[in-house]
């Protein structure tokens, strides 16, 4: 059985509230859960959420997964992603240095190219920009 947390629509017209919740992955968005953990105002300015963080942790420690909504509701919370993604969240360091050698790679593969065609390429549009103008040339001439 695979298990989710969602949020299950509740309130009025243009007045929504939502109950965060454990779900079977197929049942029906209103449906019945499995447990429930808390709410989500989105309206409100009181208190928007209230959510049992200790059952929440122990349903992602099972191996629950979070909709994208109540991810980010628990990320505010104070859980972290690597609680419930299976892997730790890569340090800053780490992505900065992975961009800069993925840049680095891609510089060495454009320094690769042969330079021929990319001259041939100038050539070429440079021809066609001079045989556009001379066609606009004509075309004023004869009207």
């Amino acid at each position: 059985m695979s298990v989710v947390i969602r949020l299950s629509r509740a309130g009025r017209i243009h007045l929504p509230y939502y109950h965060i919740g454990v779900f079977n992955s197929r049942t029906r968005r209103d449906g019945r859960p499995v447990e429930e953990l808390g709410f989500y105002d989105p309206k409100s300015t009181k208190e928007p959420v209230r959510i049992d963080l200790e059952r929440a942790r122990y349903w992602l420690s099972v191996g629950a997964r979070p909709s994208a909504t109540v991810a980010t509701i628990l990320k505010g919370q104070g859980v972290s992603s690597s609680e419930w993604s299976g892997k730790k969240e890569v340090p800053a360091k780490v992505k900065e240095r992975k961009t800069a050698a993925r840049k680095a790679s891609a510089k060495k593969a454009s320094a690769k190219r042969p330079a021929a065609k990319t001259e041939d390429g100038a050539k070429k549009r440079k021809a066609r920009t001079a045989s556009s103008k001379a066609r606009g040339e004509r075309n004023a001439k004869t009207a």
